[in-house]
């Protein structure tokens, strides 16, 4: 399913009126390049989540590699030879990477998002009592007849709030359904929690009788 897009009107086909431009495009109707720290995140995205084997490193059982060897085996990537672990900090503890990577005595890991067929060893936490997922209508309406699966993922991801999950839904469709997680039913049914980042949480999959649509 392609992304959809909250803002500017359409015609009732979903085309964009002619001589307006996408805001997410820049000039020519390219999307704009992005920022040298978001290059740098997707790329340890890539790695910490699903394919360290490429770059040859070594993941522990929580999902962790060394960050010196982690340096070094970025520094072989075109455009990043000059790559070092002071900018890594720095993107982990304050810029866009801070919700999506955590450095732990000389490890780096990333916090969720796993696709690795390694298990992840996640550590089990109390939820709140709800939770929520943003997702497309046609999604919304498989999931509240047969649950929610992680599919690629190792687990499902869930948002602490609804802005949150509206957020994460707009990425597959401009206008996302809310569904709303009834923890308490799903751990009575034996499902597990783990806390992921400041905004996620990951569980195993939820039955549908667990699952409400947001009106």
């Amino acid at each position: 399913m392609r992304p959809g897009n909250s803002h500017g009107s359409r015609h009732r086909d979903g085309s964009r009126p002619r001589g307006r431009r996408d805001s997410r495009f820049g000039r020519g109707g390219r999307p704009p390049r992005p920022s040298p720290e978001e290059r740098l995140s997707r790329l340890l995205a890539y790695v910490l989540r699903h394919h360290p084997e490429e770059f040859g490193l070594d993941m522990d059982t929580r999902g962790a590699v060394r960050l010196d060897a982690l340096v070094e085996a970025l520094r072989q990537r075109p455009g990043f030879e000059d790559l070092t672990r002071d900018r890594i900090e720095t993107l982990v503890n304050a810029g866009p990477g801070a919700a999506r990577f955590a450095i732990e005595n000389d490890t780096i890991r990333a916090r969720y998002g796993h696709s690795l067929t390694q298990p992840i060893a996640y550590e089990e936490a109390d939820p709140p009592a709800l939770l929520f997922h943003g997702t497309t209508p046609a999604a919304a309406e498989e999931i509240l007849a047969e649950g929610l699966t992680a599919g690629e993922r190792q687990r499902v991801h869930l948002s602490v709030d609804t802005p949150a999950a509206r957020e994460v839904g707009r990425r597959h469709c401009p206008e996302p359904v809310i569904l709303e997680i009834d923890t308490e039913c799903a751990t009575k049914g034996g499902v597990r929690f783990y806390r992921g980042g400041p905004s996620v949480w990951l569980a195993d999959d939820i039955p549908p009788q667990c699952i409400t649509r947001m009106a």
